[in-house]
């Protein structure tokens, strides 16, 4: 991994910012996974689903996908896991009948509720060394960089 904390020479990779973006997602992803997902039977892509649905409850697959950047045939089996573990449930869509929303159910919540701690302990100790003001800058910078990749 190319990410470095001393002051040494900057490396091709030490500049791209896509690569630095990259190992840090990883590396939480691991540190997330080693710290409280596997104790609670989750995937990465299962806690991005617990944690969009328990913003936003209620949505269409292709919706979800799009939110938490899942090709929606994959996510589509994801979905079918979670609900085989009674962590989601599909229901119809009350406005198109030919549409399913995704739910979560309280088992589903719970499983949420109980890893988020450990996962914002991580993003607090990633971000240890930053002030407020670097912290909303950081969060506004990625912002606008979502906003240029997704339009």
């Amino acid at each position: 991994m190319s990410i470095k904390t001393t002051a040494m020479p900057d490396t091709q990779l030490d500049r791209n910012i896509a690569f630095q973006m990259a190992s840090i997602i990883y590396r939480l992803d691991l540190d997330l996974r080693d710290s409280i997902l596997r104790k609670l039977d989750l995937t990465y892509v299962h806690f991005r689903v617990l944690q969009y649905l328990y913003e936003e409850n209620g949505q269409k697959i292709g919706d979800i996908a799009t939110a938490i950047v899942v090709r929606q045939p994959v996510l589509s089996r994801v979905v079918d896991q979670m609900e085989e573990r009674a962590l989601v449930k599909r229901r119809p869509d009350p406005n198109d009948s030919r549409a399913m929303r995704v739910y979560l159910t309280p088992k589903g919540k719970a499983r949420y509720k109980e890893a988020w701690p450990p996962a914002h302990l991580l993003i607090d100790k990633a971000l240890t060394n930053f002030d407020e003001q670097e912290h909303e800058t950081l969060l506004l910078l990625l912002k606008k960089m979502a906003g240029n990749i997704f339009g």
